[in-house]
């Protein structure tokens, strides 16, 4: 699971970078923080390790259960990392809501970008249609829509 963790990281990377400039924000920011995005994913694993270790003996964590934790943890938990890190307020509040399950008050181009990177890597991954409407309407997004089609039609060919 921490290898998927990371290629999805790796993979979101080159598609924010490109996608950047449709909603207004900084390329190069863009790629790092989506190398970054499910950081918190990885922090969550580093301390069942550490409770492993300590205990000496294997955590079995139910599946079910551990998707759920991961789903409901990892934005928050990246968020914090990110701030202890010192990699800034804007990095921690897009890792903290690249999934965009709160409407934001203010137009955040970082986390808008890395909501359509991140949405874009899981369809190409899953070899499924990408719903610009369906993604738009959901993420509340400002972006250039017709931009980030041409866009990710591009990278999505190049990956291909």
């Amino acid at each position: 699971m921490v290898g998927d963790i990371w290629s999805h990281m790796v993979q979101s990377a080159p598609l924010a970078r490109a996608l950047a400039p449709a909603f207004g924000a900084d390329s190069e920011e863009a790629f790092s923080i989506a190398m970054l995005h499910d950081i918190g994913k990885l922090v969550f694993f580093d301390q069942v390790s550490a409770l492993r270790k300590s205990q000496r003996r294997p955590v079995n964590l139910p599946d079910a259960w551990l998707a759920r934790a991961l789903e409901q943890l990892h934005e928050p938990l990246g968020a914090a990392a990110a701030h202890q890190w010192g990699l800034g307020s804007a990095a921690a509040d897009a890792i903290g809501s690249h999934h965009r399950r709160e409407r934001p008050s203010a137009r955040h181009p970082l986390a808008e970008t890395l909501f359509v990177a991140e949405r874009a890597e899981h369809a190409r991954r899953c070899r499924t249609a990408f719903d610009y409407d369906g993604i738009w309407s959901l993420g509340e997004l400002t972006g250039e829509k017709s931009v980030c089609h041409g866009i990710l039609g591009r990278q999505l060919r190049n990956a291909a």
